[in-house]
């Protein structure tokens, strides 16, 4: 049987208008139900094409509650983003998904890079340290997502707190970085956003799993 593939548009929009990584878009993609995938490349082709027309993409017309959990949770995920393609462009289409506030903990959601700075930070010291909740595989990789925070209790929350994984493989890493390294940092949040690929100058394990309970006694 020849494998279903999402439609080849919409790839190129998710990766050149959204700036969302593919390598993870599809990993979830080829993770669902074969018999499914038909219905998720008819539903992201008529989201892409209508998220292209004049007018607020219509809810009532994208929405699909008809599968498990999972599907339509991923269903919902995604006409989210094609939403904020309707009325947004260029970085502020990417910050917009970036902070969506269906972002974080277990759930799944596209991967967003910022890859250009949101504004100068030149004026900041010319090293920060900044934290991130994260796995351990993570930390042992080097290979780091974008998102850190500049308050170690934040950090915490998200290593320990929003996440229902096996919490005694996560950790905070505490790292130093440069100003040149930041892309964006969000107006009244603690959250550091760096650019794509940055290699901290310094980074260890601030604290596992074993020392914050600890803490908590």
């Amino acid at each position: 049987m020849k494998k279903i593939e999402p439609p080849q548009v919409v790839l190129d929009c998710l990766s050149n208008e959204m700036n969302v990584n593919i390598k993870h878009f599809l990993a979830k993609y080829y993770s669902l139900d074969e018999n499914f995938k038909s219905t998720v490349n008819r539903l992201l082709s008529n989201m892409y094409s209508d998220s292209k027309k004049p007018g607020k993409l219509d809810g009532k017309v994208h929405y699909y509650e008809d599968g498990n959990d999972e599907q339509n949770d991923f269903m919902q995920v995604m006409f989210d983003c094609f939403r904020e393609l309707n009325t947004k462009k260029g970085q502020e289409l990417h910050k917009a998904i970036y902070e969506h506030t269906h972002r974080g903990g277990d759930n799944w959601f596209p991967i967003v890079e910022i890859d250009l700075p949101v504004e100068d930070y030149s004026d900041l010291p010319q090293t920060i340290t900044v934290f991130r909740g994260c796995s351990l595989k993570e930390f042992e990789s080097k290979c780091y997502r974008q998102s850190w925070s500049s308050e170690l209790d934040v950090a915490k929350t998200f290593a320990f707190t929003h996440f229902n994984s096996d919490k005694n493989k996560r950790a905070v890493i505490k790292a130093t970085v440069k100003n040149s390294d930041i892309a964006w940092m969000r107006s009244g949040e603690s959250e550091v956003v760096l650019l794509p690929n940055t290699t901290p100058l310094t980074s260890t394990i601030e604290l596992n799993y074993n020392q914050y309970c600890q803490m908590k006694k």
